[in-house]
């Protein structure tokens, strides 16, 4: 991991805090995904991410802050169960990003790439922890992929 990643996830000073966004029917979203393997996280925390255009029509956004002391050892297999957990609960896109990452203005573009550091979708799911491959073209085009599942 490099240390931007590590500074990014650990901005509260005192803790790593894993951020998951799930996009979806509200039933799906809602709630974090049910995860029975992996390092657990010490808390976790919902919230709705309120979309005062209804620019998603019936789909809402929720997101679930995971808490950790530190860096969890198996962070690449945590990030892909809770990402594969929210889509198999229903999810049609799910992401992690680092704090002040999300805009409904900018879901998922390819400006907003470099915040980003997992996806995922009905194709699969997708990581970037390192700095210079979420500053790549090939992970904007990944994201922009989620985009265009959820944005005609």
């Amino acid at each position: 991991m490099s240390s931007r990643f590590i500074d990014g996830v650990s901005w509260p000073g005192t803790y790593v805090l894993l951020s998951l966004f799930a996009l979806g029917l509200p039933d799906a979203v809602s709630r974090p995904p049910v995860i029975t393997e992996g390092s657990r996280p010490t808390e976790v925390s919902s919230y709705w991410m309120e979309d005062p255009d209804r620019d998603l029509g019936i789909l809402e956004v929720y997101e679930h802050d995971l808490r950790y002391e530190s860096v969890p050892d198996d962070l690449d297999a945590i990030v892909q169960l809770w990402l594969q957990g929210s889509i198999t609960a229903g999810a049609r896109v799910a992401w992690f990003g680092f704090e002040g990452s999300f805009d409904f203005d900018a879901l998922l573009i390819r400006d907003i790439a470099p915040t980003i550091y997992a996806v995922a979708d009905r194709t699969g799911v997708s990581t970037a922890f390192d700095d210079k491959y979420r500053r790549s073209i090939e992970w904007a085009a990944r994201v922009e992929s989620c985009r265009s599942q959820i944005v005609p």
